[in-house]
């Protein structure tokens, strides 16, 4: 049986990594916190990275949808001992993500410092006829190829790991590469990037 090429990489990666811990979670939905059913989240964590599969539906067919690492290397830093999207993006009065001046994402700089966050692509795919999806990736500690800021993971047993699944709508053929390889890819450059917007997340818990 042929494995995929993210498998394959990942363990050339981390080949004589003995310590290994696998998590499995649910799928959430961005717009109202809800799970996806039928939906499925796993995380394998080694001394020298980590590795994601994310099972899911309920995407657009012919769409462009990239996954992403959230990593929160210090997570006891996080606000109210909770990491979450108040962590990575500035909020306004009403708990509101705030608005941008100058059309860039408007990240908090303080959060990200105490709770070391770092984002970073883990796959990009257009969606198939059904709208299901598996996304894979693997993060050794230390490595940044991808990311859009932060110092990448830091320890892969103490980070608490997100993913989120994002979607670049529909986009031209000669376009797709760029999008599933980009944040804002087939997108509005300035913030939000319409029609880019975040539908899915998991949330894996440290274990240390």
């Amino acid at each position: 049986m042929l494995l995929p090429i993210a498998a394959l990489a990942f363990g050339a990666a981390f080949a004589g990594d003995m310590s290994q811990e696998t998590q499995e979670t649910t799928v959430h939905r961005f717009s109202d916190l809800s799970v996806v059913d039928g939906a499925k989240g796993t995380l394998t964590r080694m001394d020298n990275g980590v590795y994601l599969s994310v099972d899911t539906h309920e995407l657009a067919p012919g769409h462009a949808v990239t996954m992403w690492w959230v990593v929160f290397n210090e997570p006891s830093m996080c606000s109210d001992d909770e990491c979450g999207e108040n962590d990575v993006l500035m909020m306004d009065a009403d708990g509101n993500i705030a608005d941008s001046q100058d059309g860039s994402v408007p990240i908090n700089p303080e959060a990200w410092e105490a709770a070391k966050i770092s984002v970073l692509r883990a796959d990009g795919l257009i969606i198939p006829e059904g709208g299901m999806a598996n996304f894979r990736g693997h993060l050794p500690v230390g490595d940044t190829t991808e990311a859009l800021g932060g110092p990448g993971l830091l320890d892969p047993h103490k980070a608490e790991v997100h993913s989120v699944i994002r979607t670049h709508g529909k986009v031209a053929p000669d376009e797709q590469n760029a999008a599933v390889n980009s944040f804002a890819g087939g997108c509005d450059e300035n913030w939000p990037n319409a029609p880019c917007e975040d539908l899915q997340f998991t949330v894996f818990k440290p274990t240390m």
